[in-house]
């Protein structure tokens, strides 16, 4: 899919950064020894992007001066300007549009956005709606939160009018269909704010949420942040270690506890556990049998152990029915307790581990508990799972090593349990 052209916002007086501004435009603040046009220009260049429209006002002469046509970064570039008044950032992109063509993005002149542009386009044109929003789980760290989102859709959307609930932030990077801004509700506003507004009225608006925090040069400070990240960009190892952070703060502990209570009673009622899992959360079962076993007192199995009977029946049965026969073999009671190791949890309708959806419908039948420790959504196994601990998605990108490393944190916690835990370990009992 061709990457979409980029309406970039540089026409604004940038009053926060005066002095400074006075005789250039904000888009030519150095940062780092060079413009910070040129720090956009070669960061789209290196997503892919080929043709961008710069929206300029306030001294846009010098930005177009500087960057041309865009040929010393790679790029096609042409310009928008506002004209005698300043039209707001809705109308610059509007004024921009018969440059622009049918699908765009929408970003900043202050912003440096790091993520990946093509996903944000496919899951634009996965969603069907008239714009999309990125959204960030911000909290409040760099700036104030003003973005309500929940289950992959944004619930409320205000900068003004601030809630509670809002956790997240209008990340800067939006992608749009030409008719957002023909719409009788669009066609005069001027905010882009009040464009997302009125899409999320009617349910035009879909959000893709992003994980690495966005910089801006709209303040001293974020000019002084952006600096530095850029003097010393994060190695890979420091940004799969804050993920992972991320991840730690996601988790819900009150899930986790009741997963806990819910194997303790499993134990006191003289029920079995059957560990489920596919790939790497099959090695994650195999090892969290023996801690069960071992350290909780715990009667625990996975299927995935005896290769024998795996490859067997999946040879003379199928895959899709390998966990639930195994489970019929062993007479699976009301009392046994089912727990589920799995990055996606289980999809028949996308045929992602059918053999976990199978398992749990028939652990339904019988009767017994169902827990689990998944990512993404959940899958069928939150649907259906008495407890389950989602290890949440922090970046599209690591969501199966994120997973299937929480599941080992997650299932050391519960053996480690006060109310699950039964044997010391070795090296505790060393002393």
């Amino acid at each position: 899919m061709p990457m979409y052209p980029v309406a970039l916002l540089a026409g604004g007086l940038a009053t926060r950064l005066r002095p400074l501004t006075e005789k250039i435009p904000k888009s030519l603040v150095e940062i780092h020894g060079q413009p910070f046009i040129a720090h956009q220009f070669q960061l789209l260049r290196a997503q892919g992007i080929e043709r961008v429209v710069v929206c300029t006002g306030h001294l846009g002469e010098m930005i177009e001066a500087f960057a041309g046509d865009g040929r010393a970064f790679g790029l096609r570039v042409e310009y928008s300007p506002d004209g005698p008044t300043q039209r707001g950032t809705a109308g610059a992109v509007r004024n921009a549009l018969p440059r622009l063509g049918g699908r765009f993005f929408v970003l900043y002149g202050d912003s440096y956005l790091e993520c990946d542009y093509a996903e944000v386009a496919r899951q634009f044109e996965a969603a069907g709606k008239l714009g999309l929003m990125t959204v960030f789980r911000n909290d409040g760290q760099w700036d104030t939160s003003n973005v309500e989102y929940a289950q992959g859709r944004i619930v409320a959307y205000d900068k003004r009018q601030r809630t509670e609930r809002m956790h997240y932030i209008d990340w800067g990077l939006g992608v749009f269909r030409r008719e957002a801004f023909e719409t009788p509700e669009n066609a005069a506003a001027s905010d882009l704010a009040a464009v997302y507004q009125n899409l999320l009225r009617r349910g035009e608006l879909a959000a893709y949420e992003v994980h690495q925090r966005f910089y801006e040069i709209g303040s001293f400070a974020g000019i002084e942040e952006l600096s530095r990240h850029l003097r010393n960009p994060m190695t890979f190892s420091e940004q799969f270690l804050q993920e992972a952070r991320r991840v730690i703060d996601g988790l819900d502990p009150q899930v986790i506890e009741r997963m806990a209570m819910l194997l303790a009673a499993t134990r006191q009622r003289g029920g079995r556990l059957f560990i489920l899992g596919v790939g790497g959360s099959a090695a994650n079962a195999s090892h969290a049998v023996n801690d069960f076993r071992k350290i909780a007192g715990i009667e625990a199995y996975a299927p995935t152990d005896n290769v024998s009977e795996l490859t067997a029946r999946t040879n003379d049965e199928g895959w899709a029915g390998v966990f639930e026969s195994w489970l019929r073999i062993s007479r699976l009671k009301p009392e046994d307790t089912i727990l589920v190791f799995s990055v996606g949890g289980g999809n028949r309708e996308k045929n992602v581990s059918p053999n976990l959806v199978a398992a749990l419908q028939y652990a339904q039948e019988a009767g017994a508990s169902i827990l689990g420790i998944v990512g993404r959504d959940g899958g069928y196994t939150a649907q259906v799972a008495h407890a389950c601990a989602i290890v949440p998605t922090v970046n599209a990108v690591h969501t199966t090593p994120h997973a299937e490393a929480f599941q080992a944190v997650i299932w050391h916690l519960l053996v480690s349990h006060p109310a699950v835990k039964q044997a010391e370990t070795k090296w505790e009992s060393v002393r």
